[in-house]
């Protein structure tokens, strides 16, 4: 960022839905950044006492009615309502580890072609071992995130404003729309930027039928988001490998760690996994294919 802007607050944009159980750490935890900052706070119909708390640290706070949320609408939503170059986004379950989280995460804008970043996320300490193992894959040092097509998340993240005017959030998918809007500019010529000097707590433990929904939901986005050849497609491609990578490398993971009624749980989780992904990925194709016929 230029050095006569370094002083301006930076609108952080805060989503909630019940999320009594840690929203009041996370709030606290913006709040004594070292870099001056506004909270607008988007809560979806919380009920439990979030918005209670949110009431307290919000310099702004806007409802979301039960049953009209969808997360581009949402940003898009955000994006009018605040100013300035760049817009931070933290999801209320992700408190940032230190006062130098915003800081960090708004530095690499200084270069002109950055339109997005976003920083590290650590698994808690109560999370399970191989959803603990996910989360680290998936951050850490950000080393695998070079063999992968496209890696970005929006739970601790900023964008350029100039760029999101000239091309917005979708608000015709329920998932994965921020590794749509950032896979979009990329193909503009636009970089997204890892930084994990950045850190935030973050990580779910899902049963095996919220995960299953979950790969499900971004099966059905990978279709729509990415072009797609036969064999990147097929069941082999898109499905066993990687069901046969991730049961590898979570046995060593296990072995490595001693974890050993994980190693026996990684074979059913990674099924439900595949088998979630592959049906979305499948329902998102057929949609695809039918929206361009009727084109």
């Amino acid at each position: 960022m230029n050095g006569d802007r370094a002083s301006e607050p930076i609108w952080v944009v805060m989503r909630c839905r019940n999320d009594i159980g840690i929203v009041e750490r996370t709030c606290k935890a913006v709040k004594e950044q070292r870099h001056p900052l506004k909270l607008l706070v988007m809560d979806n119909h919380s009920t439990d006492g979030s918005r209670e708390v949110l009431e307290h640290y919000a310099d702004r706070l806007i409802d979301v009615p039960e049953g009209t949320y969808v997360p581009g609408r949402v940003l898009n939503q955000a994006m009018r309502e605040t100013t300035g170059e760049v817009v931070v986004f933290l999801n209320s379950d992700c408190p940032p580890l230190d006062g130098e989280w915003l800081e960090k995460l708004v530095q690499p804008f200084v270069q002109e072609k950055v339109c997005a970043t976003f920083g590290c996320q650590e698994p808690r300490v109560d999370c399970w071992p191989l959803f603990a193992k996910d989360t680290l894959d998936t951050f850490g040092d950000g080393l695998r995130q070079k063999f992968w097509r496209h890696c970005f998340s929006m739970a601790s993240s900023a964008i350029r404003r100039s760029v999101w005017e000239e091309s917005a959030f979708r608000e015709d998918i329920q998932y994965s729309e921020d590794i749509d809007w950032t896979w979009r500019q990329r193909g503009r010529g636009y970089r997204i930027q890892y930084v994990p000097q950045s850190r935030v707590e973050h990580s779910h433990n899902y049963t095996l039928a919220q995960f299953r929904k979950r790969q499900y939901g971004e099966g059905k986005a990978d279709a729509q988001i990415f072009e797609w050849s036969d064999w990147e497609s097929g069941w082999v491609r898109y499905s066993f490998l990687p069901f046969a990578r991730q049961v590898l490398n979570d046995t060593k993971y296990c072995l490595r760690k001693g974890e050993m009624s994980s190693l026996f749980h990684s074979p059913l989780l990674r099924w439900n996994q595949m088998m979630g992904r592959r049906k979305g990925f499948l329902e998102g194709l057929e949609s695809k294919r039918s929206r361009g016929t009727e084109k």
